[in-house]
């Protein structure tokens, strides 16, 4: 047995994945979460020191759906931005998405649509087997809170189920269908419309109902799944 000893919860069991998937399903506050990713992290070695993974909140995301305006960078993508593909109305390149009290970067880097996409397509490359994550992998410096009023709801997320595939916790999955674009004091947003957020009156239905069901049919082919739907 190694010098450090491996942290164990009140139970005297060492954290587990399983204990990390089984939040997901209740409701819980930041602080509570944070602390099971430190117990987590510090006890097994399959996820990276996650001391610098980042909590976005749903408010704090809404802001980075529009244009910019004055100063503020576009997406580093510019033609290719996913903004200019969501359904329902015209498209347009979205600002650069920037961590919580976090500096800009030197050059301008990926809005939240993109980011949410890459994510989305590196977890399905590996839950699928089309690629072998490394056991330090971390496909996102972020995570998203759920079953929280006014943020969002499992359903619409991705995290690592039975094995782990680089996602320590959860992220909004990225779908097209999911975004309303309005217009608001001459300036173009887009509403994450479809979705769910826990503690609303009259649920919104959710963009990945049918695309979750053809999961499976699609985990046996080559290419990873397309994200556009």
């Amino acid at each position: 047995m190694s010098a450090k000893k491996r942290r164990r919860d009140n139970t005297g069991e060492v954290p587990s994945m399983q204990r990390l998937q089984d939040m997901v399903a209740v409701s819980y506050d930041r602080t509570e979460i944070d602390k099971l990713l430190k117990e987590y992290s510090d006890s097994d070695t399959r996820c990276p020191v996650a001391c610098d993974l980042v909590c976005c909140p749903r408010a704090y995301e809404d802001e980075f759906l529009r244009e910019p305006i004055g100063s503020e960078r576009t997406c580093t993508r510019g033609e290719d931005c996913e903004g200019l593909h969501v359904e329902g109305g015209d498209g347009f390149v979205l600002r650069e998405f920037v961590y919580p009290q976090t500096p800009p970067p030197d050059g301008s880097t990926l809005c939240l649509l993109c980011r949410r996409f890459e994510i989305s397509r590196a977890y399905y490359e590996y839950e699928t087997g089309h690629a072998q994550p490394s056991q330090r992998l971390r496909i996102s410096d972020h995570y998203n809170l759920v079953g929280v009023a006014g943020e969002y709801d499992v359903r619409d997320c991705i995290v690592s189920g039975g094995a782990y595939t680089g996602l320590p916790l959860p992220v909004v999955l990225h779908v097209r269908s999911a975004y309303t674009p309005y217009t608001k004091d001459g300036v173009k947003h887009l509403s994450q419309s479809r979705m769910r957020s826990p503690g609303d009156q009259q649920e919104t239905n959710g963009p990945f109902l049918m695309r979750r069901a053809t999961l499976v049919r699609q985990a046996a082919r080559s290419d990873p799944p397309d994200l556009a739907a």
